[in-house]
């Protein structure tokens, strides 16, 4: 064997070894823990909680028009004017200065109840913001459960590998012995090395796919992307017996999609509601309340008319109070149709929402029929696959003992353990395929949430 091959056979083990010590040095993780993790910290669902303090914010009598408005306000003025004109009987500079605060109050009592009907929209519209939260937090329950075992499965096909990895090297050894002794051919050192060298590449290479896994559950948790943990759970699945039946009524019942779509109609229906409002008078209440403090400063002016014995002060001052109250009746008795073309298209806009609703039930009983149809498919494939593996284990033990009696050669050998490798690999992928299957329809029926809550 050359110096190149043996010091890449030696970079392989001390890789794995590495790695080895790493993952024993791990902290431990479960899936309800990264279901944990991923609601503290995922990014979408940080967003959609924002949206809902947004909706609960304007949920309020204030928004939907209860309260009157209040306006205060204060002006200051300052006026300086010189007059020089013959003709006037004020002569100079003359100086004036007012200040005058003031407030408005304007309460409409009545415009047609749009004040309770905008206050029931503004809760629909919260109830929906929820129910957007509620959809993104499903989604994420189901990718981090997806991601999580994703990483399991890389993880034992790394193990699936590593055990045949480890099977060819020590054939590749075994033969390599036989070939100092003088009992094997060059031919058949070579075909060993070849198999040793390719199962070698492989699990470099599946090691690359488990961290790339990791790295995935660990962007969906909303840590760091390099953090390194033991997985706790495995891939063993129980199956469950469903009824298409029951399983459709728990979706018509509970999933959040559909029901976000419910809310979506009733909030049709309050505009509805409101675009009716303007065909109703409209009462308000108007307060107002004023004073003006005025100051005029005659001291540098002339006044051609003025009584020696009684003369005017130079500066005087005035103050004037203003106060108002009274109510406001509004009809609106011809606006060109407009009313009538917003509540006409405010019907269309509701029965717009009912086959939305519609088209949407069909959707997803389309989608719960293949996704039971799969998970029964997927059933079935586990339980092969299971067998499969079971059996090629064992011819690959039993082949073991014959390869080395002489009684199959090495192409049979390496055929025999190809066969145990793909069985093995598929198995794996058969769990995860039903577990997939499996959380797909807790999401479809509304209860990947409450079967969060269940996982140990």
């Amino acid at each position: 064997m050359s110096n190149f091959t043996r010091a890449s056979i030696f970079l392989i083990f001390s890789c794995f070894f590495i790695f080895s010590l790493r993952l024993r040095a791990q902290d431990s993780l479960s899936l309800s823990g990264a279901i944990q993790t991923g609601l503290a910290n995922n990014f979408d669902i940080q967003i959609e909680k924002l949206n809902v303090e947004i909706a609960e914010n304007n949920n309020t009598w204030g928004a939907a028009g209860r309260y009157p408005t209040i306006i205060f306000s204060i002006s200051q003025n300052n006026n300086f004017r010189d007059v020089v004109n013959p003709a006037s009987f004020l002569q100079g500079l003359t100086i004036s200065n007012d200040i005058g605060p003031s407030i408005s109050v304007n309460w409409i009592l009545f415009n047609g109840f749009s004040v309770s009907i905008s206050r029931e929209r503004l809760q629909k519209l919260q109830e929906l913001s929820m129910g957007n939260a509620q959809v993104v937090v499903e989604n994420a329950i189901q990718a981090i459960i997806l991601a999580y075992y994703t990483t399991i499965l890389e993880a034992e096909q790394l193990s699936v590998l590593e055990k045949v990895f480890t099977l060819s090297k020590d054939r590749y050894e075994y033969v390599k012995l036989k070939g100092e002794l003088g009992s094997a051919v060059t031919f058949d050192i070579l075909q060993e090395q070849n198999a040793y060298l390719t199962d070698s590449s492989n699990y470099v290479t599946q090691e690359v796919n488990f961290r790339n896994a990791r790295r995935n559950l660990n962007l969906l948790m909303g840590v760091d992307i390099d953090t390194e943990y033991g997985l706790t759970n495995d891939l063993d699945v129980q199956t469950q017996e469903y009824g298409l039946e029951d399983l459709y009524d728990k979706m018509i019942a509970s999933n959040s999609n559909l029901q976000n779509q419910f809310l979506n109609l009733q909030i049709l229906q309050t505009e509805t509601r409101l675009a009716k409002t303007e065909l109703y008078p409209q009462l308000s209440l108007n307060l107002g309340g004023s004073y003006n403090w005025a100051r005029q400063d005659l001291s540098q002016a002339d006044l051609a008319f003025s009584d020696p014995d009684n003369p005017r002060p130079p500066v005087s001052q005035t103050r004037t109070g203003n106060y108002a109250a009274g109510f406001t009746l509004s009809y609106l008795l011809f606006d060109g149709g407009r009313v009538k073309r917003t509540i006409e298209n405010a019907y269309t806009q509701e029965r717009v929402g009912q086959l939305q609703i519609d088209q949407l039930k069909l959707s997803l009983k389309n989608e719960l029929i293949a996704s039971y149809d799969l998970y029964n498919v997927r059933k079935k494939l586990l339980n092969i696959s299971q067998q499969n593996v079971e059996s090629g284990e064992l011819n690959l033990q039993l082949a073991e003992e014959r390869y080395k009696n002489g009684t199959i050669n090495s192409f049979d050998y390496r055929d025999i353990q190809i066969n145990y490798l793909n069985a093995a690999l598929s198995n794996l992928q058969a769990k995860y395929n039903l577990i997939d299957a499996e959380t797909e329809l807790l999401r479809l029926t509304g209860g990947i949430v409450q079967e969060y809550e269940n996982i140990n």
